[in-house]
């Protein structure tokens, strides 16, 4: 045995060298996908949990939700829905971000909130990615979202 190794170190060694190649190689290909994958999952599962806390706010503070924001007077009321609605366009980039499948409900949450995306001021301080995300889920502002 140990002559045959001998005579055979040379092409073993080869062999062995291969073998380490082609484990650098695929470890090269593995890991950024392992690396991608296990990111993926971490943003789906933020996404969810921030879905969540919408459904949950929505659900303690259902006046945010069906408030008409061209007959809010209240200051303080005016600020809790602003945030609410800010909260909602987060969820809505972090929704559609996971998957094309959001679009649509996420459409119709925003789409009842239009008055207050389109005022004066609130839709010039949007960013550029909100409006782009308003736009591409097909909603605009028109004559009836401006309040009078």
């Amino acid at each position: 045995m140990f002559d045959w190794l001998k005579r055979n170190a040379e092409p073993l060694s080869a062999l062995g060298g291969l073998a380490t190649s082609f484990a650098a190689l695929t470890a090269l290909i593995v890991i950024p996908y392992q690396v991608g994958q296990a990111d993926r999952i971490q943003r789906d599962q933020t996404a969810r949990e921030i879905y969540r806390e919408f459904l949950n706010l929505t659900v303690q503070k259902p006046e945010l939700a069906e408030a008409d924001f061209c007959a809010l007077k209240d200051p303080t009321r005016i600020t809790a829905y602003s945030a609410y609605v800010e909260y909602l366009l987060y969820t809505a980039e972090q929704m559609i971000a996971t998957s094309p499948d959001w679009r649509a409900p996420m459409a119709s949450y925003l789409g009842d909130h239009m008055s207050y995306l389109c005022s004066v001021g609130v839709w010039d301080a949007q960013s550029p990615d909100i409006r782009d995300l308003v736009a591409e889920l097909g909603l605009s502002c028109t004559d009836q979202h401006i309040c009078n």
